[in-house]
C-alpha cells in the first residue's frame, strides 16, 4: 500500500488563467486527458467503509485505484491508496488478493454510478527539502444514467481544484509552498475529493460529512482544543465550497460564525503564535464588515417566531450589489486562504509533536461559568460556546442558540430605519416596518433567553 500526502485546494474557474502563468509552478510534466469511472455498491457499502474505487483511462491505458479515507488534519490528506495497471476498464479483483480481502458479495453488487472526466496539468517542483508535484484538473463529474435507481436523468457540475502530492521530502515544505502559493491566486484549503462530489451530485439530500463526536471526550472531561479547531476549519472549508458553487450567502454567514469560534479558541492556546491569532482576528473583522450591509436580511432570515423568510430573499437582492463589491474586494486578499494554511500548518506540526494540549472541556466550563456569572458576554463567545456545544451537549447547545438568536433578530429590528429608505417595494416597506414593531417583544425574548440559560448553567455549575 502507497501512501499519499496532499494539500487539496479550491481555486475559482476565473483564476485558472492567471494561476497557469504562474513563475512558481515549477516544471511542467505534460497535460493528461483523464477519464474516470467510479463504482460503488446500490446500498453504497464503499463510501460507508470510506473507501472509493475507480478506474481511470489515460493515453497511457488503464489503471484501478482503491482508496480509504485515512486521516485529514486542515486540508492535510494522508490515506492509503492501492493501485494497479489493468487491460480493459474492467475491475479485475484478483490485483487486490495479496493486499486487502474483498467480500465476494460485494464484488457482485458493485456498479458503477458517476464519472470524472477531466484535463490534468501537471508540474514538479523542488522546494525546500522537497519534490512536490502539482496538478491542476479542470472538467466535469456527472452521473452515469443508468446507475441503479438513483437517477432517471444524468447530472453533473464542474470541477477545478488543485493537489499538491509530496512525492519526497517534508510535509512542512508542502504547507509553506502552499502558502507562497495562496498569496497570489485564491487558493482556499477543501477536504472534498471527487468521489466525494460524485456522491453529492446522486444523493443531494445526504450528507457525506462526518463530524468528530465529541460525547465520550465531553463526559471524561477531556476535550482538546486542537480537535475542537481541526473540527471547525473543516466546517469553514465546507461552508465556503458551497458558497463558492451557490453564492449562497447563508454559508458566509455561517463561516463568520464559525471563525468567531476559531478566534476564542486560538486566545485559549498558549503556544498559539501572535501573528496566527493576528490573521484570524483581521479575518473575523473583515467577514463582520462584508456582511454588516446584511443585518437586516440575516435577522429576518433566522426569526423563528414570524413567517419572515420570503421578506429576507427579497431584501437580499436590495443589498446584493452591496455584499458583492465588499466580497469581492476581500477575496482578491484571500484572507481566507491564508488563514487556513497558516493555522493548518500549525495544528498539523502539534499533531506530529503530539504535544500537550489545552483542555477544551476545561476552557467551555469556564466560558459557561462566565456567562452565568455575567449574563453580558459577548455574541462572539456566545457563538463559540454554541459551536461546541452543538457536538457535546444538545440541550445547552439549543438554550445558548437561542440567546444568540434574539440577539441577531433584535440588532436587526433596530436597523431596520435605516434600510427602509432603500426600498422601492410598498409591500415589502409595510411588512418589514411591521416586523419592526415587534422589537419591545424580542428584547422582552433576549431577556427571557439570557435568563432561562443564565438558571440553566448556575444550576449545572453548582
Amino acid at each position: 500500500m502507497a501512501k499519499e500526502v496532499e494539500l487539496k485546494l479550491s481555486l475559482p474557474s476565473h483564476a485558472v488563467e492567471a494561476f497557469k502563468q504562474d513563475v512558481n509552478l515549477g516544471q511542467q510534466q505534460g497535460v493528461l486527458e483523464l477519464d474516470n469511472q467510479y463504482f460503488d455498491t446500490p446500498d453504497l457499502a464503499l463510501n460507508q467503509a470510506h473507501a472509493a474505487l475507480r478506474v481511470r483511462k489515460s493515453q497511457h491505458g488503464y489503471k484501478q485505484t482503491l482508496k480509504n479515507k485515512g486521516q485529514a488534519i486542515a486540508g492535510l490528506h494522508e490515506r492509503g491508496e492501492w493501485e494497479y495497471d489493468i487491460d480493459s476498464p474492467q475491475i479485475d479483483w484478483s490485483l487486490f488478493a495479496n493486499d486487502i480481502q474483498i467480500d465476494e458479495a460485494l464484488k457482485q453488487a458493485i456498479q458503477p454510478l458517476f464519472k470524472t472526466d477531466f484535463t490534468r496539468h501537471v508540474w514538479l517542483q523542488t522546494w525546500g527539502e522537497s519534490e512536490i508535484e502539482l496538478v491542476l484538473d479542470e472538467g466535469i463529474i456527472h452521473t452515469i444514467k443508468n446507475s441503479g435507481e438513483h437517477l432517471s436523468t444524468a447530472q453533473s457540475i464542474n470541477l477545478c481544484e488543485i493537489e499538491l502530492e509530496l512525492k519526497s521530502g517534508r510535509v512542512e515544505d508542502l504547507f509553506v509552498y502552499a502558502k507562497t502559493l495562496a498569496e497570489k491566486h485564491p487558493l482556499v484549503s477543501c477536504d472534498i475529493n471527487k468521489a466525494e462530489r460524485g456522491y453529492g451530485l446522486l444523493f443531494p439530500q445526504m450528507s457525506f460529512f462526518a463530524p468528530f463526536d465529541f460525547t465520550s471526550q465531553w463526559q471524561q472531561a477531556s476535550l482538546p482544543i486542537t480537535t475542537l479547531l481541526q473540527e471547525t476549519l473543516t466546517r469553514i472549508t465546507r461552508h465556503w465550497d458551497r458558497f463558492s458553487q451557490q453564492e449562497n450567502w447563508w454559508s458566509l454567514w455561517v463561516i463568520a460564525r464559525q471563525v468567531s469560534a476559531v478566534c476564542w479558541l486560538l486566545s485559549e492556546m498558549p503556544n498559539c503564535p501572535d501573528s496566527i491569532r493576528g490573521r484570524w482576528l483581521v479575518l473575523q473583522q473583515d467577514l463582520n464588515k462584508i456582511l454588516q450591509p446584511a443585518t437586516v436580511v440575516t435577522g429576518l432570515y433566522v426569526d423563528t417566531n414570524s413567517n419572515s423568510r420570503g421578506l429576507s430573499q427579497r431584501l437580499l437582492s436590495v443589498v446584493g450589489s452591496q455584499l458583492s463589491n465588499g466580497l469581492e474586494t476581500w477575496m482578491q486578499k484571500n484572507g481566507l486562504g491564508m488563514a487556513l494554511l497558516e493555522l493548518g500548518e500549525f495544528l498539523y506540526a502539534l499533531h506530529q509533536q503530539q504535544n500537550s494540549d489545552s483542555n477544551g472541556y476545561a476552557w467551555v466550563q469556564q466560558l459557561m461559568h462566565k456567562v452565568a456569572q455575567e449574563q453580558a458576554v459577548s455574541e462572539s463567545k456566545l457563538q463559540s460556546l454554541a459551536y461546541v456545544l452543538l457536538r457535546c451537549d444538545d440541550d445547552r447547545y439549543q438554550q445558548v442558540n437561542e440567546v444568540i438568536r434574539c440577539l441577531t433578530v433584535s440588532r436587526a429590528m433596530m436597523a431596520a430605519n435605516d434600510m427602509s429608505g432603500a426600498i422601492t417595494d410598498e409591500t415589502s416597506r409595510a411588512k418589514l416596518a411591521s416586523w419592526q414593531r415587534r422589537l419591545t417583544v424580542e428584547n422582552r425574548n433576549l431577556l427571557d433567553a439570557k435568563q432561562a440559560l443564565f438558571d440553566a448553567l448556575s444550576n449545572e455549575l453548582n
